[in-house]
């Protein structure tokens, strides 16, 4: 069982190294998505310590792609408003025990994933153009 474990773990670590920055983006809306749903869950079951861990997950998520931006983009200045509001949310989450604060949030954050997402499949159709073209 534990050399099944182990393969997993290899072939989970494999595929995250082979992935494109895009791909990377996408994945941490991915899981950022799923640990504030799962504190909004949480939280509605007045289970607040389990919701922590989620919102620990989320806080640390959205801390890294804060710190990740890019200045010399313009976008940029508008994401950290964007993070910085997601942060605040979360907080507000925690402190107050009160779902809707991530609940708020979450179609932001899928609007963010979707938009990344697009930009990926385009980045990516436009680079196999130019394979082809050569």
């Amino acid at each position: 069982m534990a050399d099944n474990n182990n393969l997993i773990m290899q072939y989970q670590e494999q595929s995250i190294l082979t992935m494109s920055r895009g791909e990377l983006l996408i994945k941490l809306y991915d899981e950022l998505l799923k640990n504030l749903k799962y504190a909004s869950v949480l939280l509605g079951q007045k289970q607040s310590e389990s919701a922590q861990k989620y919102t620990s997950k989320a806080k640390d998520i959205v801390n890294y792609l804060y710190a990740i931006l890019d200045d010399k983009y313009s976008i940029s200045a508008n994401l950290k408003q964007i993070y910085s509001h997601l942060l605040g949310q979360i907080i507000k989450a925690n402190v107050s025990g009160d779902p809707s604060f991530l609940d708020g949030v979450v179609p932001t954050v899928q609007e963010l994933r979707d938009a990344w997402a697009q930009a990926e499949k385009a980045t990516r159709m436009q680079n196999g153009s130019k394979r082809a073209a050569l």
